[in-house]
């Protein structure tokens, strides 16, 4: 059974009970390791601001897996880099928690149509997780196995390695849901 195809009205999700625990699962981790992003920022002190998505910390996370989801703007710029974080990074950690919502509340309705928004919230979630367990594996490169010492590692390994044949199947369903047929001459 592939997970992801091309549906009547955009993707069509097809997963395995095990599939979905797994992921909801995951996607709740993911919530919860940006929530304590969250809790670990100044508060914003502007209420509005806070409501745009404007505000964050000033460092660079210490986790590397939330390192990893909220990378520094400018690598060889710490000053210019904190100001952009101060500015940026809430609202980038709400709009991946409301990816990883979307997956929670959609993975539930089994053989169903995502629509495109739902599809692009399950993709960015998808290399989101993938993301966290690559720093976690401390895998840096494609085709990096990064470290396998324990059964605990083992096991993310195979997660890693599904969350990207989830990933890749659901490319391949988006591709295919936007094809527009051959014009014949």
């Amino acid at each position: 059974m592939t997970p992801f195809s091309a549906g009547r009205a955009g993707v069509r999700i097809r997963l395995s009970s095990g599939e979905a625990a797994l992921l909801r699962d995951l996607a709740g981790q993911l919530i919860e390791l940006l929530a304590d992003r969250t809790a670990e920022s100044p508060d914003p002190g502007d209420v509005l601001l806070a409501q745009l998505g404007i505000g964050g910390g000033s460092s660079a996370p210490l986790d590397p897996a939330v390192a990893r989801l909220l990378p520094d703007a400018y690598r060889d710029d710490e000053e210019a880099a904190s100001e952009h974080r101060q500015l940026t990074e809430l609202g980038l950690i709400q709009r991946k928690v409301a990816n990883a919502r979307t997956v929670m509340a959609t993975i539930e309705v089994k053989n169903r149509d995502l629509t495109a928004s739902q599809a692009q919230s399950w993709l960015r979630t998808l290399t989101d997780l993938r993301l966290t367990i690559a720093a976690r594996l401390e895998i840096e490169h494609d085709g990096d196995q990064g470290r396998i010492e324990t059964d605990a590692d083992f096991a993310l390994q195979g997660a890693y390695d599904r969350l990207g044949y989830l990933q890749a199947t659901l490319v391949d369903a988006l591709d295919a849901a936007t094809a527009t047929p051959a014009v014949k001459p």
